[in-house]
């Protein structure tokens, strides 16, 4: 059986352990708080911007399949240039 001089100590451990678990859960609680108010607000400039947060990924996705189409007939366009010069230049 333990005496009182270790049951305290026992005891002294676990409140000093607890305190800190509660002063790094409520350090996390502080950081997870301001990262939400990042969130919202980064929510609240897309929206701002006349865009869905929701839909961000598949109107990106849909822009860069028009910019590849545009750049791709620029790039037919530009060809079909530089070969008529390349003919009225011989």
């Amino acid at each position: 059986m333990a005496s009182v001089d270790e049951i305290k100590k026992r005891v002294d451990e676990l409140v000093r352990r607890h305190q800190d678990v509660s002063e790094r859960k409520a350090k996390l609680k502080g950081i997870l708080g301001e990262k939400k108010k990042e969130l919202y607000a980064l929510k609240k400039e897309i929206e701002d911007a006349g865009h869905d947060p929701k839909n961000l990924k598949n109107e990106r996705e849909a822009l860069e399949s028009e910019i590849n189409q545009l750049i791709e007939t620029f790039e037919g366009e530009l060809t079909q240039v530089e070969e008529a010069l390349a003919e009225y230049e011989k």
